[in-house]
């Protein structure tokens, strides 16, 4: 599948589909080509970014390579600065004057601690319980990534944000907002 450089692009699909090895072997073969890779776990199982992290050392690609994770069991606040963080060390990279690709896995997962934290602090929910600004947090995050002319010369984050879906269902709230927000998408049928 070609992408072109400072692109954002959906995997969208249901659990156990092969989404998450598709963009491992994406990883692989970014890093071997000398693009820094920076995969961001958001609230996910420890086992499961530990495996991630065991594919990048048995590939010899760690050191071309980062890691941002939190677990569930993680503070909700942390878990909703993951993507963040990984946005910011992907922006410290390309004003370096490297193309950059960052991993946002799975982005469905961090409006529901954002939901938590709001909740907490007295904001009014709304559609489906989420914050009224969720659609605007994820189009801010994801718009600083791109094709950019930096003072070290040309420099790309790429996005590749993965959906989780449930049985198919690709008209979920925070799954369709992402999908307007991102240049193309690649849907994984658990059918297929």
């Amino acid at each position: 599948v070609p992408l072109g450089q400072g692109q954002r692009e959906l995997i969208i699909g249901d659990r156990k589909t092969g989404k998450t090895t598709f963009v491992l072997q994406t990883i692989l073969l970014q890093a071997r080509a000398g693009t820094i890779c920076i995969y961001a776990g958001i609230g996910g199982k420890k086992a499961d970014i530990k495996r991630i992290e065991e594919y990048f050392v048995e590939n010899n690609i760690l050191k071309n390579t980062v890691i941002v994770a939190t677990s569930s069991h993680d503070p909700a606040s942390l878990i909703y600065l993951t993507p963040y963080a990984a946005m910011a060390i992907a922006e410290y990279f390309r004003d370096q004057g490297k193309n950059v690709f960052l991993v946002l896995d799975n982005l469905v997962t961090h409006p529901k601690f954002y939901r938590e934290i709001a909740l907490l602090s007295g904001r009014l929910p709304g559609r489906n319980s989420y914050p009224a600004d969720i659609f605007f947090v994820h189009s801010q995050l994801l718009e600083r990534a791109g094709s950019f002319v930096t003072s070290n010369g040309d420099a790309s984050i790429t996005a590749f944000v993965i959906a989780e879906t449930s049985q198919g269902d690709l008209s979920g709230y925070i799954q369709t907002n992402i999908m307007s927000m991102t240049d193309g998408h690649l849907f994984f049928d658990i059918n297929q």
